[in-house]
């Protein structure tokens, strides 16, 4: 499917006019569509496909301080006319938001190439039957002990358009490509797991052969894990477990919002080295390297790259403003608005288009040099304990390893872990060379000189 982004372009203008003419001083809108597919399967076998297409529309009015914002999931101008007195009643009745100065002004911004794949575009759902199939065999061709293979293949073609009565307008389309397979095992009373991800703006980049047999190998070896006792180790993350983590010190850490509220780690260490010196971080939405590649933030301001973490340092430049919160700082926003159709992401401005720098190890050298450590596929189930020094708490999963003079070794039960992050990423002696795309984080794998873990799960 190709989004056309000319009719979206006409309903945002059109509804920014719409919504000064009936009294607001300012008025943005914002209008995407976003058609997706999937195919998901269980017990080695297909058993769901399904396609939708959502169009809406975002409007936010402004009279004088007083907002409203208001999401409507239709592109039929009938609806919007009645949705932009909706949002103007509800502006009307709101209370000021003293900190609001204004909705920002038109800056010069230039597409980016690669962000839309036709291929992508045009999948259809026997090509994903046939990748999921390819997928099955394969992981059952790995070992007997192959019991079922579950997971999805999706693909997604998003449009999107924002305007502004100052005269912001600006565009784009992008597609996306994801497929996760889990892989389970049985034999002698005992049950294994694993999964393996992959996310790509391109259906080409997908290999169902590669994500079947890497889940099935791990999936047999997790078979019969043993219990072993909670405390500090070495570990071995791999870059679906490092993408979570860093998931959670993005928006933890570098988001505006929760800076100005003193409660980012940032607001303790201005300027220092509070990673490991080999770890920089850069928000870069126009990178051929991240996911959600785009031109332009849910306000229409230009995407710059922002680097979050140099050498293991973080300073007041780490963070990521929309136009309100740059505002309340005398700032500029450095294009982190979250667009309408990412909503997902939350709400407040964070970095979504995390890429870590790659380093020169692989992972086979990162376990031969471990002595005694783990090795941790996947977490979960992670929170937030102590945000200020981003103590995070959460599961292992889909894979949890001993290491025992340099060789992966015994499959262990799943570890619960609370630590902080600060601590855990302030030693990483090796880092790896390849860089995987996970959602909105793009990552390698890292062995870290300690993670404390401090209880086993029965699951």
């Amino acid at each position: 499917m190709i989004v056309d982004l000319e009719r979206l372009k006409e309903i945002v203008e059109k509804t920014v006019d719409s919504t000064v003419k009936n009294g607001a001083d300012q008025a943005q809108a914002s209008a995407f569509i976003n058609d997706s597919a999937l195919t998901r399967f269980a017990n080695s076998q297909i058993h769901q496909n399904v396609a939708s297409k959502q169009g809406s529309v975002t409007i936010k009015a402004v009279l004088r301080k007083n907002i409203s914002n208001i999401r409507l999931d239709s592109l039929v101008w009938k609806d919007i006319e009645k949705a932009v007195i909706r949002a103007i009643r509800i502006a009307r009745a709101s209370s000021p938001t003293k900190d609001f100065k204004s909705l920002p002004k038109p800056e010069k911004w230039a597409p980016v190439k690669g962000a839309f794949d036709k291929a992508t575009a045009e999948c259809d759902p026997s090509f994903r039957a046939r990748k999921v199939k390819v997928a099955i065999d394969k992981a059952h061709a790995k070992s007997s002990k192959v019991k079922a293979v579950a997971g999805y293949f999706s693909t997604e073609v998003l449009g999107f358009a924002v305007a502004n009565s100052l005269g912001v307008l600006a565009w784009s389309s992008l597609t996306q490509a994801s497929m996760k397979t889990t892989v389970i095992s049985r034999h002698a009373g005992s049950e294994g797991a694993s999964s393996q991800q992959s996310n790509s703006r391109k259906v080409a980049d997908i290999n169902p052969v590669k994500l079947a047999e890497d889940a099935a190998d791990m999936s047999v070896r997790s078979l019969k894990p043993v219990k072993v006792e909670p405390r500090e180790y070495e570990v071995v993350l791999s870059p679906m477990a490092v993408s979570t983590l860093m998931l959670y010190a993005g928006f933890l850490g570098f988001s505006a919002p929760v800076y100005q509220d003193g409660q980012s780690f940032v607001n303790y260490a201005l300027n220092q080295k509070v990673f490991d010196e080999k770890i920089s971080i850069i928000d870069d939405a126009r990178s051929s390297k991240t996911l959600l590649m785009m031109p332009v933030d849910g306000e229409g301001m230009p995407k710059k790259p922002l680097m979050l973490v140099e050498k293991g340092v973080v300073s007041e430049n780490s963070i990521c403003y929309d136009s309100f919160y740059a505002g309340k700082e005398g700032k500029k926003t450095t294009g982190h608005a979250t667009p309408a159709f990412a909503g997902y992401y939350g709400d407040d401005p964070s970095p979504s288009n995390m890429i870590m720098e790659a380093g020169d190890t692989t992972l086979d050298e990162a376990v031969k040099d471990t002595k005694h450590g783990l090795f941790v596929n996947t977490v979960h189930y992670v929170n937030p304990a102590e945000r200020t020094k981003l103590v995070l708490t959460g599961l292992t999963r889909d894979g949890t390893f001993l290491i025992e003079n340099g060789e992966i070794s015994t499959p262990i039960l799943n570890m619960r872990f609370t630590d902080s992050m600060l601590s855990a990423f302030k030693e990483a002696p090796m880092i790896g060379k390849e860089l995987r795309v996970l959602g909105p984080a793009t990552v390698p794998m890292i062995k870290v000189k300690k993670l404390k873990f401090v209880g086993v799960s029965a699951y």
